[in-house]
């Protein structure tokens, strides 16, 4: 009998389609993860597919691949003769499989926040030994603060906070600077518990990324006290960011030197995380600096490359960075790769007596967080409570005082809030933007949003 089990299965997960507001997916009431999680599918936005080699790979070992809604998983023939569980044919150790990402959806670079600008094109891989809270991420780990670094608005940082750590996102383009500048940064994902909220029993709240819920109606403010509070879990805080960030290249590419000014330059090339020299080539100006240069990559394996550049003294100066070569990415627009090999520890494929371990891996976007900036066609007043306030120098402008994550099902920002003490004084909401209207200003992202005069009042 010819049986198939699952080899690995890649899970992804963005927050614009999952989290409502400021709340993420985890913090939720479990019937709003199942409804969310029901309409949830990344083909909305991604198409995931084996290129030519792994196509090969694939059927040379009896493997199948399959997209899903949550992402994609491969299989693999079982050997029916064995006692245990393993594959009919097992991976050397050069074993790859490389999936392309392409996009679906052209406002994707809107509503998802990447960090600083790049070259668009991302690689991600059962490599990067990257755990979270028993979540086996793709993505590279997201760095600590520099203090010779200038953040742009949107990018994130990490920090050690206990067994774990916190994720700050900066509001606006900051540093470089000693330390952070708390005006500046957010930590996120944002804490849904209230000590001055009155809780029933399987309430979920958030409280510095551990999960709690409620035992009984209106427990204590104590977190800790288990007869009223349940831990439910440690939130895996990890994103896609700049870590994952490459230049995608084919056998020649060009790479320009003018900001260096050099007039010679040694260009070296370490394959991904090798320490060794995988290609160096010089070269020389008779006059002035050199400028664009073309570094010969041709009969080298696609993959991850990150290369250097040395003066004449063959001292490392700025400029190195990661490439990812494969003549395919830029030909067919590709976002990025997934890269699965044999992996080691827990994200190794097989356990080490070669039968299958079926590891589950994952990636998570974050949605781009905007100031949310309200235009009416007069001047507009402001109800009890609101979320917005008079933009300086305008009437008829209203904007939110930091920015709000970009979410599908995420309500808008409040004009007037509700008073249970006056029957006749109403809630009113104003839309929530459309990712489609972004831009820049003043080293912040802004969403602006055309609304009609509205009354607020008792």
């Amino acid at each position: 009998m010819i049986r198939f089990r699952t080899l690995f299965q890649v899970d992804i997960a963005h927050d614009y389609f999952l989290s409502r507001g400021s709340i993420v997916f985890e913090a939720q009431a479990e019937a709003d993860r199942a409804a969310l999680q029901r309409a949830y599918s990344i083909r909305r936005f991604l198409e995931i597919f084996p290129d030519d080699a792994t196509q090969a790979t694939l059927a040379g070992h009896k493997m199948l691949f399959r997209q899903t809604d949550d992402g994609f998983l491969v299989a693999v023939q079982v050997d029916a003769t064995a006692p245990d569980v393993r594959p009919a044919v097992a991976p050397t150790t050069d074993f790859k499989l490389t999936f392309a990402l392409r996009l679906m959806d052209a406002q994707f670079a809107n509503y998802t926040e990447l960090g600083p600008a790049h070259a668009g094109f991302l690689r991600f891989g059962n490599d990067s030994q990257n755990p979270v809270s028993g979540t086996n991420y793709l993505s590279r780990p997201i760095a600590g603060f520099s203090a010779t670094r200038r953040y742009v608005a949107g990018e994130t940082r990490a920090q050690p906070s206990g067994p774990t750590f916190d994720l700050f996102l900066a509001l606006r383009d900051t540093g470089p600077a000693a330390a952070p500048v708390a005006a500046d940064w957010r930590r996120i994902p944002a804490d849904t518990y209230d000590p001055a909220a009155v809780y029933q029993a399987g309430a979920l709240v958030l409280a510095g990324n551990h999960l709690f819920r409620a035992l009984v109606d209106d427990p204590g403010t104590d977190l800790a006290d288990i007869g009223d509070w349940q831990p439910a879990g440690v939130l895996g805080n990890q994103y896609v960011g700049a870590a994952d960030a490459a230049l995608p290249v084919s056998g020649l590419f060009n790479l320009d030197l003018g900001g260096a000014a050099l007039t010679q330059a040694t260009i070296r090339v370490f394959r991904a995380d090798d320490v060794a020299v995988a290609s160096e080539q010089t070269f020389t100006v008779a006059q002035g600096v050199l400028g664009s240069v073309q570094v010969d990559l041709r009969g080298f394996a696609p993959g991850p490359y990150r290369f250097e550049i040395l003066d004449a003294s063959l001292t490392s100066v700025p400029g190195g960075g990661v490439i990812y070569l494969a003549p395919s990415a830029r030909s067919q627009n590709w976002f990025g790769v997934i890269e699965i090999g044999p992996g080691a520890g827990d994200f190794a494929l097989l356990n080490g007596d070669g039968t299958l371990r079926a590891p589950h891996y994952a990636l998570r976007f974050l949605n781009r967080a905007t100031r949310w900036r309200y235009i009416f066609p007069a001047a507009q007043a402001l109800g009890a409570g609101a979320d917005v306030a008079l933009e300086p120098g305008s009437d008829r402008r209203l904007i939110t005082p930091t920015p709000r994550p970009l979410t599908r099902f995420g309500a808008g920002a409040r004009l007037q809030a509700d008073d249970a003490t006056t029957p006749a004084f109403e809630e009113v909401l104003l839309p929530s933007p459309d990712p489609k209207r972004i831009h820049r200003h003043n080293a912040e992202w802004f969403s602006d949003i055309h609304v009609s005069n509205l009354n607020v009042g008792p």
